[in-house]
């Protein structure tokens, strides 16, 4: 399939609407390098048919590091179909993702890498991952019926900016306030319904000597609010960084029936982005910072945080414990939190105890709710907040090491994201006590227990994605960019200078490193002067 073509395929899935996945939940209660400028792709695909034996070594190096249970049960219940094949795990419980990132940053920085399966979304500008895209539609030999309708692709569709998917996570990721139903009762005050009333319950709760929120700088500020934000005052964005008739990645059935809808939670799942048309739109200054749509989001964002956040809203440290100790009214957080909050406020173990710094003495029960993120509303905004949505749980990616091993090593992950396969991981999972769903799962055939279930219904899905472009403005394009960017955003939020002059500094920033940004992105100027062109790096 030619590279073109490739991005065609991926393009008209885009287009599908949400496939959405059982919801019924699981178990017990919350306890070869081708020529990059070619037509072709790395290796050739050859379908895994049911009757195929494999033998040799998966080695499997997430992020996430399940028990000894899970990795015993999954490996069993493989070897049942695949006795040849030996799986091996080089797992770690690290202190935090950078460390992960890190760790395999240098795997893949060696020719010959020694993983098979990471969590490539930690290393994101590695070529050689598989896209995983090209197997969605192969019959999986372990269920009888499209890989597609076993993972639910659809509903949250994460490409890369060559529009590969290179990544899965097994459950859905839905971002949420959390808040203390208590607390709240006892100042007088009501969930927001948009931002102007969450300040007004953040200036409620204050002087009630409530501390309001618990939110941690990175990733809430950085990545979720700056995006989720931005995109509701920059929609029109979308018509200069979408592809166009003669681009390279112009896809008719997906680009040519596009038509803009600012309430339209998918938005940015109905166009192909282009790259090189947002840095030539940044380039040209059709995309500017300087505005005054900027000044009112980082205005805004300058009268919740850091006034109303814990003291330790800089330093990284988890938000967590403040919300659970009810030493703060709100928590910004994922679903994943719902369970573990839920048991920790229940019952929780003395080891627990002891990894929060706590005694039992100290935790105090109380009732909780959630709700989502609050629209800002204003006559600069441009459209309705989609809430960020996403993958999370599990994060898989595979190392393409030539034909012949990649498909062993497919055949594996589509038996272990199978109804079978993991079942099987999270039975040893919850055997070894370290079950702990993180979201609506994305693997039909697998499903939680009740408790579980009436904790997720509190989540509402849209199948929103945030556009690719969303937190550029805090996050640049990786390198210096991005320390050079959150330091200057941090400078704002401390009130070293106030949003106008963060708004030109932004824009004059822009301006005098997009060259080096273009390069850290994997483009050239004549790549972003000529966008119907593909980049030789695609």
């Amino acid at each position: 399939m030619s590279g073109s073509s490739r991005r065609a395929f991926l393009a008209r899935f885009l287009a599908l609407g949400a496939s959405a996945s059982s919801l019924a939940p699981l178990l017990a209660a919350c306890t070869g390098d081708g020529d990059p400028g070619s037509d072709e792709p790395p290796t050739r695909r050859r379908p895994a048919g049911s009757a195929k034996k494999y033998e040799g070594r998966i080695v499997i190096a997430t992020r996430y590091n399940p028990s000894a249970r899970a990795r015993q049960a999954l490996a069993a219940a493989y070897r049942r179909h695949q006795p040849g094949v030996e799986l091996v795990w080089m797992t770690d419980d690290y202190p935090d993702a950078a460390s992960y990132a890190r760790w395999l940053e240098q795997q893949l920085a060696v020719n010959n890498v020694g993983p098979d399966i990471v969590s490539g979304n930690y290393a994101p500008t590695f070529r050689r991952y598989v896209n995983l895209d090209e197997y969605r539609a192969q019959v999986n030999p372990y269920t009888g019926r499209e890989w597609e309708k076993d993972y639910d692709f659809a509903r949250y569709p994460e490409v890369d900016a060559r529009g590969e998917r290179t990544s899965i996570g097994t459950e859905a990721m839905n971002l949420l306030f959390y808040y203390n139903k208590d607390i709240f009762a006892e100042v007088g005050v009501e969930p927001p319904r948009d931002f102007n009333e969450l300040l007004d319950v953040c200036a409620k709760l204050h002087a009630a000597r409530r501390r309001p929120l618990a939110l941690s700088f990175d990733p809430a500020v950085t990545t979720w609010m700056s995006s989720v934000y931005f995109d509701q005052y920059h929609d029109a964005w979308v018509d200069t960084v979408r592809a166009q008739p003669g681009d390279w990645c112009w896809d008719p059935e997906l680009d040519g029936t596009f038509e803009y809808d600012a309430k339209d939670p998918r938005l940015h799942t109905r166009y192909t982005f282009n790259p090189q048309r947002f840095y030539q739109g940044l380039a040209d200054h059709t995309l500017r910072f300087d505005t005054p749509a900027m000044l009112d989001l980082v205005t805004n964002l300058t009268r919740l945080v850091p006034r109303y956040a814990t003291a330790d809203f800089f330093t990284g440290s988890s938000p967590y414990p403040a919300f659970l100790r009810r030493q703060a009214a709100m928590l910004v957080d994922g679903a994943w939190t719902m369970c573990q909050l839920a048991q920790d406020l229940a019952d929780p173990t003395p080891g627990r105890l002891q990894q929060l710094g706590l005694q039992e003495e100290a935790l105090e029960p109380f009732e909780w709710d959630v709700f989502e993120f609050p629209p800002m509303r204003g006559p600069l905004v441009q459209s309705e907040l989609r809430p960020f949505e996403g993958t999370t749980g599990t994060y898989l990616s595979v190392i393409d090491k030539g034909p012949d091993h990649t498909e062993m090593v497919m055949d594996f992950l589509m038996f272990w994201v199978s109804a079978e396969g993991y079942t099987a991981f999270l039975e040893g999972e919850a055997k070894a006590n370290a079950l702990t769903p993180q979201g609506p799962l994305l693997i039909s055939g697998v499903s939680y227990d009740k408790q579980v279930e009436d904790l997720f219904a509190k989540v509402r899905s849209h199948g929103s994605i945030a556009p690719a472009y969303g937190n550029f403005w805090v996050v640049g394009a990786g390198g210096r960019s991005s320390v050079d960017l959150r330091n200057h955003f941090v400078s704002v939020l401390q009130g070293k200078f106030d949003p106008q002059d963060y708004a030109t500094r932004l824009q004059r920033y822009v301006e005098t490193h997009l060259e080096e940004m273009v390069k850290l992105a994997g483009l050239s100027m004549d790549d972003i002067a000529n966008p119907a062109r593909r980049p030789a790096t695609v």
